[in-house]
């Protein structure tokens, strides 16, 4: 019970005069006094609240950025400002630098440009195995016959069937000029391409020292010019080292190159006794590559007399295996005899050398 209440019970309610309620109010203080340092003294022993995980890690990154922070700062308010550096003078290369990736690209693609143009030999051989059917028809005619009896009567000219088996095979198959003419043409646009080639190569290097006007000859002038000196290089370098195999004059590299290896498919087929001679794949311009070709035709020819003699099989299909023979050795040659594909690549060595000579010739010229 409280004793404030006590003593209220004890008062006489009639007589509480003031002197009383000043007692009362005087007897209410340590009361008051007690009920405050109690309620102090719960809150003292309540729990008080600790730091949780994620103030102690703000906290320490806190900690963390403000120490960064201050390192950059202090050395951006201590260092002193960097004077501008002077510009660099860029040096010209050296002629064999700017040369050397050129060339050799211009190299690899002159070889591998080779198998490309022989392809049209292999097409032209395969094309005139589609008629043979038709000229074994007529070699084996009543006509064909009766030619090759007539030629065996006395006092009789005896080529009226060789003529005739000729004739055909020209009609049905192909004449000689059109062989000529095929690996000609092969030749003919390998050079031409070698000659896009080299133009292009000259444009890269143009290109690569068009900031060395002073330095190099070939940055000044236009493309038209850059040729003409090119050539004019090749020129003085062919005249140096001796050599004949200029791709800027066609035609006479064509006739080289095709009746150099016309000539060496000829002897390789055994028509060389009694009519070429020894060594005839270097003396083919005594005879032309019209006769060459003309002896090679003959070859294909006599193969319908020795089926005549020995009539074995097929004749078409003797006349075909006569022509891969043939288009073989155009093309790959044999041990011993060379054929187109490696007559060019020999050529495109040689042309490479001159090449190198040549851009460096042009490219240290002032």
């Amino acid at each position: 019970m409280c004793p404030f209440r006590e003593f209220k019970l004890f008062a006489p309610r009639g007589n509480r005069n003031n002197d009383f309620v000043e007692k009362e109010r005087r007897f209410r203080r340590p009361a008051s006094s007690a009920l405050r340092l109690s309620h102090l003294w719960r809150n003292s022993l309540a729990p008080k609240s600790k730091p949780t995980l994620a103030m102690l890690t703000l906290g320490l990154l806190g900690v963390v950025v403000a120490v960064a922070a201050r390192q950059p700062l202090m050395g951006l308010l201590s260092s002193k400002p960097t004077p501008p550096a002077a510009p660099e003078i860029k040096q010209p290369p050296l002629p064999e630098m700017v040369a050397k990736p050129h060339l050799g690209w211009a190299e690899q693609e002159c070889d591998r440009i080779i198998d490309e143009h022989v392809k049209a030999i292999d097409t032209f051989f395969a094309d005139a195995k589609q008629h043979t059917p038709a000229f074994a028809d007529e070699a084996l005619s009543w006509g064909s016959k009766w030619r090759l009896v007539v030629d065996h009567v006395p006092f009789t000219s005896g080529e009226r069937h060789e003529t005739f088996i000729r004739e055909r095979f020209e009609e049905y198959v192909f004449q000689p000029s059109d062989l000529e003419d095929a690996v000609k043409q092969v030749v003919a646009s390998y050079l031409k391409h070698v000659e896009s080639i080299e133009g292009q190569m000259l444009v890269r290097i143009r290109t690569d020292v068009a900031d060395f006007p002073e330095a190099y000859l070939i940055a000044r002038i236009d493309e038209e010019k850059l040729h003409a000196s090119y050539d004019e290089a090749v020129s003085r370098v062919m005249e140096a080292t001796g050599s004949n195999l200029r791709a800027d004059i066609a035609t006479e590299l064509v006739s080289i190159i095709s009746g150099e290896v016309l000539a060496q498919v000829a002897v390789r087929l055994g028509v060389s006794a009694g009519i070429l001679g020894t060594g005839a794949a270097s003396s083919w311009a005594t005879f032309g590559v019209g006769l060459v070709v003309g002896l090679i035709v003959d070859q294909i020819v006599s193969r319908v007399w020795d089926w005549y003699a020995d009539p074995k099989g097929n004749l078409a299909a003797e006349l075909d295996a006569k022509l891969d023979e043939i288009n073989k050795l155009l093309v790959d040659g044999s041990d011993d005899t060379e054929g187109l594909r490696a007559r060019l690549r020999a050529f495109a060595k040689e042309r490479a050398a001159v090449r190198s000579q040549a851009v460096l010739t042009l490219l240290q010229s002032q």
